[in-house]
């Protein structure tokens, strides 16, 4: 039987949102749980899903994709990628290999757009002496942690060891690099970009990036976006 063709774009880390014309793609165990009703309600009756996330449903079209291994799709297959907020969730080897992998995976004159928060922003902010009600402790450091999200103020409390397992193997919650404007244009270019460049929210080569890029949730500062051609 004849697979069909992959889309031309590819969208990493989407979490629920799955638009179209999009090959949508996220490492969460909610790709296979969407596929497998049964298995979910299990796992909300166990506990191993809590039960907030047991009533949100994820689009059943989502491809499961860990992206701290090699990429299953061949040279050239795309003509845009994108990420928002994803790079910060890998330690940067693992998203050196990915740039990489998304170089090998691109088209010639294919676009790679990532968004990630902004180390920059937020030291800036702690210098300020911004404070967040939602910090554990509502001091500027206790606001600087928070935002950067290297790990959770407290230890995860779950009884049930599964689940507790899961986030200790996984782990895919936390930041585990943080990045600014010329650290992450600097991973372009040792992935191989040529010419990367900070772009602004909705400001982009790729083609209706409105129907993709969520400028309520990233506009407003607090993030750095680069974006790259690749080049031969």
């Amino acid at each position: 039987m004849n697979r069909p063709p992959l889309p031309e774009q590819l969208h990493l880390g989407c979490g629920r949102f799955a638009p179209d014309g999009w090959l949508n793609t996220d490492g969460s165990w909610h790709v296979w749980l969407a596929r497998w009703p049964l298995m979910r309600r299990v796992a909300t009756w166990t506990r191993m899903l809590p039960q907030e996330h047991s009533a949100q449903p994820w689009p059943d079209s989502i491809m499961h994709l860990d992206l701290r291994r090699p990429l299953p799709f061949p040279d050239d297959s795309f003509t845009a990628v994108y990420a928002s907020h994803l790079l910060e969730h890998l330690y940067r080897s693992e998203a050196l290999a990915l740039l990489q992998e998304l170089w090998r995976c691109c088209r010639p004159g294919g676009i790679v757009r990532m968004a990630v928060p902004d180390l920059a922003y937020y030291v800036a902010c702690y210098q300020r002496g911004v404070v967040s009600p939602r910090a554990a402790g509502h001091s500027p450091a206790d606001t600087l942690m928070h935002r950067l999200l290297l790990q959770p103020a407290t230890p995860l409390t779950s009884r049930f060891w599964p689940r507790k397992l899961y986030h200790l193997l996984l782990d895919y919650n936390s930041h585990k690099w943080c990045y600014d404007r010329d650290s992450l244009l600097a991973l372009f270019r040792e992935a191989g970009f040529a010419q990367p460049e900070e772009r602004a929210v909705l400001d982009s080569r790729i083609p209706a990036i409105d129907r993709i890029e969520m400028a309520k949730q990233i506009g407003g500062g607090g993030t750095v976006i680069v974006e790259a051609e690749k080049r031969p």
